[in-house]
Protein backbone atom coordinates (compact mmCIF):
# COMPACT_ATOMS: atom_id res chain seq x y z
CA UNK A 1 0.00 0.00 0.00
CA UNK A 2 1.30 3.66 -1.19
CA UNK A 3 2.22 6.02 2.08
CA UNK A 4 0.10 8.57 1.21
CA UNK A 5 2.40 12.62 1.18
CA UNK A 6 0.17 14.32 3.10
CA UNK A 7 0.51 12.13 6.37
CA UNK A 8 3.46 10.87 5.64
CA UNK A 9 5.21 14.44 5.26
CA UNK A 10 6.19 16.92 8.70
CA UNK A 11 8.09 19.56 7.18
CA UNK A 12 6.28 23.07 7.35
CA UNK A 13 5.82 25.11 4.01
CA UNK A 14 6.25 28.20 5.68
CA UNK A 15 10.19 27.18 6.84
CA UNK A 16 11.16 25.29 3.74
CA UNK A 17 10.15 28.08 1.28
CA UNK A 18 12.83 30.62 2.44
CA UNK A 19 15.63 28.63 0.98
CA UNK A 20 15.33 29.74 -2.81
CA UNK A 21 15.93 33.28 -4.06
CA UNK A 22 14.72 35.42 -6.01
CA UNK A 23 14.99 35.75 -9.87
CA UNK A 24 14.91 39.01 -11.79
CA UNK A 25 11.65 38.70 -12.75
CA UNK A 26 9.68 40.92 -10.96
CA UNK A 27 7.81 42.93 -9.32
CA UNK A 28 5.18 42.28 -11.21
CA UNK A 29 1.77 44.73 -10.96
CA UNK A 30 -1.41 43.03 -11.76
CA UNK A 31 -5.03 43.37 -10.71
CA UNK A 32 -4.23 45.36 -7.31
CA UNK A 33 -1.53 43.12 -6.29
CA UNK A 34 2.54 43.28 -6.61
CA UNK A 35 3.95 40.12 -6.88
CA UNK A 36 6.89 38.85 -6.70
CA UNK A 37 8.35 36.20 -8.66
CA UNK A 38 10.60 33.45 -7.05
CA UNK A 39 12.49 30.94 -8.77
CA UNK A 40 11.97 27.85 -7.08
CA UNK A 41 13.71 25.04 -9.15
CA UNK A 42 15.70 25.41 -12.42
CA UNK A 43 17.09 22.65 -14.73
CA UNK A 44 13.99 21.13 -16.29
CA UNK A 45 14.38 20.07 -19.93
CA UNK A 46 11.28 21.69 -21.95
CA UNK A 47 8.93 21.03 -18.52
CA UNK A 48 4.64 20.66 -19.39
CA UNK A 49 3.03 19.81 -16.55
CA UNK A 50 3.09 19.56 -12.25
CA UNK A 51 1.21 18.15 -9.54
CA UNK A 52 1.68 19.06 -6.04
CA UNK A 53 1.45 15.64 -4.01
CA UNK A 54 1.90 17.49 -1.00
CA UNK A 55 2.64 20.91 0.87
CA UNK A 56 6.29 21.21 -0.40
CA UNK A 57 6.41 18.12 -3.19
CA UNK A 58 5.10 18.19 -6.69
CA UNK A 59 5.95 16.08 -9.58
CA UNK A 60 6.98 17.88 -12.83
CA UNK A 61 7.06 16.39 -16.60
CA UNK A 62 10.05 17.03 -19.15
CA UNK A 63 8.58 16.70 -22.88
CA UNK A 64 11.88 15.96 -24.64
CA UNK A 65 13.28 13.22 -22.33
CA UNK A 66 9.99 11.68 -21.64
CA UNK A 67 10.67 12.06 -17.49
CA UNK A 68 9.06 12.59 -14.29
CA UNK A 69 11.15 14.61 -11.66
CA UNK A 70 10.40 15.22 -8.12
CA UNK A 71 10.68 18.79 -7.08
CA UNK A 72 10.84 20.38 -3.68
CA UNK A 73 9.86 24.30 -2.13
CA UNK A 74 13.25 23.69 -0.85
CA UNK A 75 14.63 24.11 -4.45
CA UNK A 76 15.59 20.52 -4.95
CA UNK A 77 15.27 18.67 -7.77
CA UNK A 78 15.46 14.72 -7.89
CA UNK A 79 17.04 12.45 -10.97
CA UNK A 80 14.03 10.75 -12.78
CA UNK A 81 11.72 8.77 -10.85
CA UNK A 82 9.73 7.17 -13.74
CA UNK A 83 10.65 7.73 -17.75
CA UNK A 84 8.68 6.86 -20.76
CA UNK A 85 10.47 4.23 -22.53
CA UNK A 86 8.20 3.69 -25.33
CA UNK A 87 8.31 7.71 -26.27
CA UNK A 88 7.02 9.12 -29.73
CA UNK A 89 9.65 12.23 -30.02
CA UNK A 90 11.10 12.44 -33.64
CA UNK A 91 14.72 13.20 -34.17
CA UNK A 92 15.96 15.89 -36.94
CA UNK A 93 14.38 19.27 -36.34
CA UNK A 94 13.13 18.89 -32.86
CA UNK A 95 11.92 22.41 -32.80
CA UNK A 96 8.77 21.18 -35.40
CA UNK A 97 8.15 18.53 -32.92
CA UNK A 98 5.64 18.89 -30.44
CA UNK A 99 5.86 15.52 -29.33
CA UNK A 100 6.80 13.77 -25.98
CA UNK A 101 5.59 13.59 -22.32
CA UNK A 102 2.81 15.71 -21.51
CA UNK A 103 0.55 16.72 -18.62
CA UNK A 104 0.59 14.71 -14.98
CA UNK A 105 -2.45 14.78 -13.33
CA UNK A 106 -4.03 13.80 -9.47
CA UNK A 107 -6.63 11.59 -8.55
CA UNK A 108 -9.43 13.95 -6.85
CA UNK A 109 -9.08 11.05 -3.99
CA UNK A 110 -5.48 10.71 -4.69
CA UNK A 111 -4.78 11.19 -0.53
CA UNK A 112 -6.89 7.33 -0.27
CA UNK A 113 -5.42 6.08 -3.63
CA UNK A 114 -2.08 7.29 -4.19
CA UNK A 115 -2.99 7.54 -8.50
CA UNK A 116 -1.39 10.08 -10.68
CA UNK A 117 -2.54 10.07 -14.59
CA UNK A 118 0.16 10.77 -17.10
CA UNK A 119 -0.32 11.73 -20.94
CA UNK A 120 2.03 11.61 -23.44
CA UNK A 121 2.55 10.33 -27.35
CA UNK A 122 3.74 6.75 -27.73
CA UNK A 123 5.68 5.15 -30.46
CA UNK A 124 3.60 2.94 -32.52
CA UNK A 125 3.56 0.59 -35.75
CA UNK A 126 1.18 3.81 -37.28
CA UNK A 127 3.37 6.28 -35.89
CA UNK A 128 2.10 7.85 -32.64
CA UNK A 129 -0.69 7.34 -30.06
CA UNK A 130 -1.54 9.79 -27.35
CA UNK A 131 -2.03 7.33 -24.44
CA UNK A 132 -2.70 7.71 -20.30
CA UNK A 133 -1.31 5.84 -18.13
CA UNK A 134 -1.96 5.66 -14.56
CA UNK A 135 0.64 5.13 -11.68
CA UNK A 136 0.48 4.45 -7.89
CA UNK A 137 3.02 7.15 -6.24
CA UNK A 138 4.89 5.75 -3.35
CA UNK A 139 6.96 7.13 -0.98
CA UNK A 140 9.31 5.43 1.44
CA UNK A 141 11.50 6.86 3.82
CA UNK A 142 11.66 9.98 1.76
CA UNK A 143 12.39 7.71 -1.86
CA UNK A 144 9.56 8.63 -4.56
CA UNK A 145 8.91 5.82 -7.02
CA UNK A 146 6.04 4.85 -9.10
CA UNK A 147 4.32 1.56 -8.92
CA UNK A 148 1.62 -0.64 -10.69
CA UNK A 149 1.89 1.47 -13.80
CA UNK A 150 -0.64 0.81 -16.36
CA UNK A 151 -2.42 1.97 -19.43
CA UNK A 152 -6.13 3.26 -18.97
CA UNK A 153 -5.98 4.42 -22.79
CA UNK A 154 -4.82 4.49 -25.74
CA UNK A 155 -5.59 6.49 -28.57
CA UNK A 156 -7.49 4.05 -31.13
CA UNK A 157 -5.20 2.28 -34.17
CA UNK A 158 -7.05 3.77 -36.68
CA UNK A 159 -6.36 7.30 -35.36
CA UNK A 160 -2.69 6.84 -34.84
CA UNK A 161 -0.39 9.06 -37.40
CA UNK A 162 3.23 9.90 -37.50
CA UNK A 163 2.62 13.59 -37.47
CA UNK A 164 4.76 15.64 -34.77
CA UNK A 165 1.82 18.49 -34.56
CA UNK A 166 -0.84 19.16 -32.20
CA UNK A 167 -1.13 16.63 -29.65
CA UNK A 168 -2.93 18.41 -27.39
CA UNK A 169 -2.41 16.15 -24.45
CA UNK A 170 -4.04 18.50 -21.37
CA UNK A 171 -5.76 16.26 -18.48
CA UNK A 172 -8.07 17.59 -15.74
CA UNK A 173 -10.17 15.74 -13.76
CA UNK A 174 -14.05 16.69 -12.76
CA UNK A 175 -14.43 16.01 -9.15
CA UNK A 176 -17.87 15.62 -8.42
CA UNK A 177 -17.97 12.70 -10.38
CA UNK A 178 -13.96 11.51 -10.97
CA UNK A 179 -14.11 11.58 -14.42
CA UNK A 180 -11.32 12.26 -16.58
CA UNK A 181 -10.67 15.00 -19.70
CA UNK A 182 -8.38 14.51 -22.79
CA UNK A 183 -7.56 16.81 -25.12
CA UNK A 184 -6.46 15.71 -28.56
CA UNK A 185 -5.72 18.40 -31.30
CA UNK A 186 -6.05 17.97 -35.16
CA UNK A 187 -2.93 16.34 -35.69
CA UNK A 188 -2.50 19.24 -37.95
CA UNK A 189 -4.31 17.99 -39.97
CA UNK A 190 -7.83 20.07 -39.99
CA UNK A 191 -10.45 18.03 -41.78
CA UNK A 192 -10.18 15.74 -38.86
CA UNK A 193 -11.93 17.90 -36.36
CA UNK A 194 -14.81 17.67 -37.67
CA UNK A 195 -15.18 13.64 -38.44
CA UNK A 196 -17.09 12.66 -35.32
CA UNK A 197 -15.37 8.78 -35.68
CA UNK A 198 -11.67 10.30 -35.32
CA UNK A 199 -10.56 11.47 -32.17
CA UNK A 200 -8.28 13.59 -32.89
CA UNK A 201 -9.23 17.28 -32.59
CA UNK A 202 -11.57 16.70 -29.90
CA UNK A 203 -11.90 16.65 -26.27
CA UNK A 204 -12.29 12.81 -24.93
CA UNK A 205 -14.21 12.00 -21.36
CA UNK A 206 -13.62 8.87 -19.40
CA UNK A 207 -14.28 7.01 -16.18
CA UNK A 208 -11.25 7.27 -13.80
CA UNK A 209 -10.36 3.99 -14.68
CA UNK A 210 -10.35 4.77 -18.83
CA UNK A 211 -13.79 3.58 -20.15
CA UNK A 212 -15.76 5.61 -22.05
CA UNK A 213 -17.81 8.02 -19.80
CA UNK A 214 -21.85 6.70 -19.39
CA UNK A 215 -23.19 10.06 -19.93
CA UNK A 216 -21.46 11.06 -23.39
CA UNK A 217 -23.72 12.32 -25.75
CA UNK A 218 -23.02 10.41 -29.14
CA UNK A 219 -22.05 12.41 -31.96
CA UNK A 220 -24.33 11.01 -34.49
CA UNK A 221 -23.15 13.50 -37.61
CA UNK A 222 -19.80 13.53 -39.42
CA UNK A 223 -18.68 10.06 -39.11
CA UNK A 224 -16.84 9.53 -42.16
CA UNK A 225 -15.71 6.20 -41.27
CA UNK A 226 -17.72 3.87 -38.98
CA UNK A 227 -19.47 4.75 -35.68
CA UNK A 228 -19.19 7.55 -33.61
CA UNK A 229 -16.50 7.62 -31.47
CA UNK A 230 -17.69 7.07 -27.37
CA UNK A 231 -14.61 9.32 -26.09
CA UNK A 232 -16.05 12.16 -27.60
CA UNK A 233 -17.10 14.90 -25.21
CA UNK A 234 -16.75 17.75 -27.88
CA UNK A 235 -15.40 18.20 -31.41
CA UNK A 236 -14.36 21.17 -33.43
CA UNK A 237 -11.70 21.92 -31.17
CA UNK A 238 -7.85 22.82 -32.94
CA UNK A 239 -5.09 21.96 -30.26
CA UNK A 240 -6.30 22.26 -26.90
CA UNK A 241 -3.33 22.62 -24.27
CA UNK A 242 -5.35 24.46 -21.27
CA UNK A 243 -7.77 22.95 -19.89
CA UNK A 244 -9.53 23.33 -16.16
CA UNK A 245 -12.77 22.34 -14.42
CA UNK A 246 -13.77 25.35 -12.30
CA UNK A 247 -14.01 24.29 -8.60
CA UNK A 248 -17.44 25.80 -7.52
CA UNK A 249 -19.42 25.09 -10.64
CA UNK A 250 -17.57 21.58 -11.81
CA UNK A 251 -18.09 23.39 -15.34
CA UNK A 252 -14.85 22.72 -18.11
CA UNK A 253 -13.09 25.83 -19.89
CA UNK A 254 -10.39 25.61 -22.12
CA UNK A 255 -8.71 27.64 -23.95
CA UNK A 256 -8.04 26.91 -27.75
CA UNK A 257 -4.76 27.55 -30.19
CA UNK A 258 -6.21 29.46 -33.23
CA UNK A 259 -3.90 29.31 -36.62
CA UNK A 260 -2.59 32.76 -36.75
CA UNK A 261 -4.31 35.39 -33.95
CA UNK A 262 -7.55 33.70 -32.96
CA UNK A 263 -6.75 31.91 -29.49
CA UNK A 264 -10.04 31.68 -27.98
CA UNK A 265 -11.59 30.82 -24.52
CA UNK A 266 -14.62 28.13 -24.64
CA UNK A 267 -16.86 26.80 -22.21
CA UNK A 268 -16.86 22.83 -23.31
CA UNK A 269 -20.21 20.62 -23.02
CA UNK A 270 -21.10 17.76 -23.60
CA UNK A 271 -21.88 17.27 -27.61
CA UNK A 272 -20.79 20.52 -28.68
CA UNK A 273 -19.06 21.25 -31.82
CA UNK A 274 -16.68 24.15 -31.50
CA UNK A 275 -15.60 25.09 -35.14
CA UNK A 276 -12.56 24.44 -35.99
CA UNK A 277 -12.12 24.65 -39.51
CA UNK A 278 -14.99 25.99 -40.30
CA UNK A 279 -15.20 29.02 -37.60
CA UNK A 280 -12.15 30.67 -35.87
CA UNK A 281 -11.26 34.68 -36.00
CA UNK A 282 -7.68 33.59 -36.88
CA UNK A 283 -6.24 33.16 -40.21
CA UNK A 284 -4.05 31.01 -41.73
CA UNK A 285 -0.72 31.43 -41.46
CA UNK A 286 -0.23 32.68 -45.14
CA UNK A 287 -2.60 35.58 -43.61
CA UNK A 288 -5.28 34.10 -46.20
CA UNK A 289 -8.70 33.70 -44.56
CA UNK A 290 -9.76 30.46 -42.93
CA UNK A 291 -13.66 28.94 -42.67
CA UNK A 292 -16.88 30.80 -42.85
CA UNK A 293 -15.76 33.69 -40.34
CA UNK A 294 -16.59 33.53 -36.20
CA UNK A 295 -20.16 32.08 -35.94
CA UNK A 296 -21.80 29.16 -37.58
CA UNK A 297 -25.49 27.43 -37.74
CA UNK A 298 -24.78 24.68 -35.84
CA UNK A 299 -21.46 25.40 -33.81
CA UNK A 300 -20.68 26.52 -30.36
CA UNK A 301 -19.21 30.24 -30.13
CA UNK A 302 -16.21 31.17 -28.16
CA UNK A 303 -16.96 32.66 -24.76
CA UNK A 304 -13.69 35.08 -26.33
CA UNK A 305 -11.27 35.67 -28.33
CA UNK A 306 -7.92 36.98 -27.36
CA UNK A 307 -7.23 40.20 -29.48
CA UNK A 308 -3.27 39.16 -29.36
CA UNK A 309 -2.18 35.99 -29.68
CA UNK A 310 -1.55 34.45 -25.93
CA UNK A 311 -0.66 30.81 -27.32
CA UNK A 312 -2.62 28.82 -24.15
CA UNK A 313 -0.99 26.49 -22.34
CA UNK A 314 -2.21 25.23 -19.10
CA UNK A 315 -5.64 26.92 -17.08
CA UNK A 316 -6.95 26.65 -13.23
CA UNK A 317 -8.99 28.56 -11.26
CA UNK A 318 -8.27 30.60 -8.38
CA UNK A 319 -10.26 29.06 -5.19
CA UNK A 320 -11.52 30.30 -2.45
CA UNK A 321 -8.75 30.60 0.49
CA UNK A 322 -6.20 31.49 -1.79
CA UNK A 323 -3.54 34.41 -1.28
CA UNK A 324 -5.09 36.07 -4.08
CA UNK A 325 -8.91 36.99 -2.79
CA UNK A 326 -9.51 39.56 -5.15
CA UNK A 327 -9.41 36.71 -7.84
CA UNK A 328 -11.58 34.40 -6.46
CA UNK A 329 -13.09 32.57 -9.52
CA UNK A 330 -10.52 33.94 -11.38
CA UNK A 331 -9.14 31.66 -14.68
CA UNK A 332 -5.48 31.76 -15.15
CA UNK A 333 -3.92 30.79 -18.34
CA UNK A 334 -0.41 30.23 -19.37
CA UNK A 335 1.07 32.09 -22.03
CA UNK A 336 3.39 30.98 -24.57
CA UNK A 337 3.99 33.90 -26.86
CA UNK A 338 2.39 35.73 -23.99
CA UNK A 339 5.53 35.15 -21.93
CA UNK A 340 3.28 34.97 -19.06
CA UNK A 341 0.01 34.18 -17.41
CA UNK A 342 -3.30 35.68 -18.22
CA UNK A 343 -5.78 36.52 -15.99
CA UNK A 344 -9.52 36.10 -17.10
CA UNK A 345 -12.49 37.76 -15.14
CA UNK A 346 -15.61 35.61 -15.58
CA UNK A 347 -19.10 36.67 -14.42
CA UNK A 348 -22.39 34.62 -15.37
CA UNK A 349 -20.24 32.59 -17.94
CA UNK A 350 -18.79 35.34 -19.58
CA UNK A 351 -15.45 37.21 -19.90
CA UNK A 352 -15.39 40.54 -18.42
CA UNK A 353 -11.95 41.75 -17.72
CA UNK A 354 -8.18 40.37 -18.76
CA UNK A 355 -4.99 41.22 -18.35
CA UNK A 356 -1.35 39.39 -18.47
CA UNK A 357 1.29 39.00 -15.60
CA UNK A 358 4.30 39.71 -17.52
CA UNK A 359 7.03 37.23 -17.20
CA UNK A 360 9.26 37.51 -20.08
CA UNK A 361 9.25 33.58 -20.13
CA UNK A 362 7.11 30.89 -22.63
CA UNK A 363 4.74 29.92 -19.44
CA UNK A 364 4.05 26.31 -20.41
CA UNK A 365 1.56 25.45 -17.39
CA UNK A 366 -0.13 27.21 -14.16
CA UNK A 367 -1.08 25.82 -10.75
CA UNK A 368 -2.28 27.60 -7.74
CA UNK A 369 -0.37 25.47 -5.04
CA UNK A 370 -1.10 24.33 -1.36
CA UNK A 371 0.10 27.67 0.10
CA UNK A 372 -2.45 29.97 -2.42
CA UNK A 373 0.54 31.00 -4.70
CA UNK A 374 0.52 31.03 -8.58
CA UNK A 375 2.85 28.33 -9.48
CA UNK A 376 4.17 28.44 -13.30
CA UNK A 377 6.48 26.36 -15.67
CA UNK A 378 8.52 28.17 -18.17
CA UNK A 379 9.14 26.14 -21.21
CA UNK A 380 12.54 25.98 -22.17
CA UNK A 381 15.70 23.56 -22.53
CA UNK A 382 16.50 25.24 -19.27
CA UNK A 383 12.89 25.25 -17.79
CA UNK A 384 11.97 26.69 -13.97
CA UNK A 385 9.41 26.37 -11.31
CA UNK A 386 7.95 29.86 -10.37
CA UNK A 387 6.14 30.65 -7.77
CA UNK A 388 4.28 34.12 -7.42
CA UNK A 389 3.04 35.70 -4.40
CA UNK A 390 1.94 39.29 -3.39
CA UNK A 391 4.57 41.04 -2.04
CA UNK A 392 4.76 41.03 1.93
Amino acid sequence: MPIHFRAALASPFTLMLAAPALADYGPIEAGGYTLTVQTVVEGLEHPWGMAFISDDRFLVSERNPGTIRLGNVDGTLSEPVWEAEDLFRPEGETERSQAGLFDIVLHPEFDENGWAYISYSRETDRGAAAVIVRARVVDEGGEVRLEDVEDIFVMDEGDQDSSGLHFGGRMAFNPSDNSLFLSIGERRNISRAQDSADQAGSILRMTDSGEPHPDNVPFTENAEEGEPDPYLFSIGNRNVQALGVHPATFELWASDHGPLGGDEVNLIEAGNNYGWPFTTAGTDYSGAPMGVGESMEGMAPPVHVFEETVAPSGLTFVPEGSTFGEWTGNMLIGGLVAEGVVRVELADGQVTDEEILEIGRRIRDVKVGPDGAIWVLTEHEDGEVLRLAPQG
